[in-house]
């Protein structure tokens, strides 16, 4: 084969260069096979195969064997190195930007280790399944990666986040469904869930007997199993006391679309499938306007056409400023710049984390802090989700302030709803 010295559209140059030639009345070309083609130079045209032939033994050397080829043969070679090159361009420069938009949408690393092995493969639609952390139960994380129609290169478009209500599971530990054969229901099939939500899904799906449980798989250990419930003939017959909550509670689960690794990021979306406030800053209205607005899942509104939550926005006509709302605590972590910068930013992503708060009686308490813009304050709770009154822990100034707002919002509510019912 041919080879091309290292060259950005070199072999493109070499097949307009032999379209040229050929267009001239020449059909024989000569090349030195033991040296790379660094250009147009390297390559002597012919009109005849004998002038070719010619050539190529006057100038044949040991380590410089010249070869006389056809031009269209030629072409043809070249044409499929350029066509490998800007393959391998497009695959790079895909992979680059999903590695981009997967950061910046806080895709788990192990998530995007699996789809570019995937991608490398040429596997036209990826789905690559993970989880992330939650408050209680599991978080389920699936995205999306469809490879375009016209070319190699693939496009991020969506994820889904989904949980339930069920407990981590020990290590090494997993979901275990136990089902009839279809072929032979004298055997047995075993599949394994890191997902408590797909175990389920799976297990309900079965038509004959079936058991869903927790353990490790191994022939050993698969005595030792916890069993959680199971099914006969199609109809689940028992359910353990413990899971039956898990089991029978609907999972709660919505879909993000997202262009260029902009949208709502992963850990966005997995806290506001929680029932927290997320801001954003780079939100673009329909008009194309950008603005920006805290945001939550209405979850006692119906769904949209595409089964996902409905979003209710919190613009600055809510006026809910998050530093100037915890400026009215004696919060620790706000003393400092760096761990203040920190605080907001995780607030701000949806998080409630724990922080430590002075009360009015000097004493120092660690506290979860969550925003609900909706009522312009943020809501204190212990760690363990007790909540607690923010008025034991703002400064003495601000409790007054509080009382008026809150008759404010509460007259500006009524006037809201005199409006809508037509008063």
């Amino acid at each position: 084969m041919i080879q091309l010295k290292e060259k950005d559209g070199l072999a493109g140059e070499l097949v307009r260069y032999l379209d040229e030639q050929a267009g001239l009345g020449y059909s024989w070309a000569v090349y030195d096979s033991d040296q790379p083609v660094g250009g147009v130079w390297d390559i002597f045209c012919f009109k005849d195969q004998f002038s070719a032939l010619r050539d190529a033994a006057k100038n044949q050397q040991i380590f410089n064997w010249h070869i006389a080829q056809p031009i269209s043969e030629l072409r043809w070679e070249f044409a499929r190195q350029e066509y490998e090159l800007k393959k391998l361009s497009m695959n790079r420069n895909s992979l680059e930007a999903f590695r981009e938009e997967a950061k910046a949408l806080k895709v788990p690393q192990n998530m995007i280790d699996a789809a570019e092995v995937l991608m490398e493969q040429n596997v036209p639609k990826i789905e690559v399944f993970g989880q992330v952390p939650a408050d209680r139960g599991m978080m389920d994380v699936t995205i999306h990666i469809k490879q375009s129609g016209q070319s190699d290169f693939y496009y991020f478009n969506k994820f889904d986040v989904a949980l339930s209500k069920a407990k981590p599971l020990e290590n090494d530990h997993q979901y275990l469904v136990i089902s009839q054969s279809p072929a032979d229901k004298d055997k047995n099939l075993l599949r394994r869930f890191s997902s408590p939500i797909q175990a389920m899904d799976y297990f309900k799906a079965q038509k004959g007997n079936a058991e869903l449980s927790t353990g490790k798989a191994s022939d050993k250990d698969l005595q030792y199993r916890d069993t959680l419930a199971t099914m006969k003939d199609g109809k689940v017959d028992y359910v353990k006391k413990e899971f039956s909550q898990t089991f029978r509670s609907p999972v709660i689960q919505n879909s993000h679309y997202v262009d260029r690794g902009k949208g709502f990021s992963i850990e966005q979306a997995a806290n506001m499938l929680q029932g927290r406030a997320v801001f954003r800053d780079d939100l673009v209205s329909r008009a194309g306007v950008q603005y920006k607005a805290w945001n939550t899942y209405q979850f006692n509104e119906p769904k949209d056409r595409y089964n996902n939550y409905t979003l209710k926005q919190y613009g600055e006509g809510y006026r809910f400023d998050l530093k100037k709302e915890l400026a009215n605590y004696e919060i620790k972590e706000m003393q400092q710049p760096a761990t203040a910068k920190q605080l907001v930013s995780r607030i701000e992503n949806g998080h409630s984390p724990v922080v430590t708060v002075i009360g009015k009686d000097g004493e120092s308490k660690p506290l979860r802090i969550e925003a609900v813009p909706r009522y312009g304050n943020i809501n204190l709770s212990e760690p363990g989700g007790k909540p607690v009154k923010r008025e034991n822990y703002q400064k003495e100034q601000v409790i007054s302030q509080d009382m008026g707002k809150e008759k404010g919002q509460a007259r500006t509510r009524g006037q809201q709803q005199g409006q809508e019912m037509g008063m």
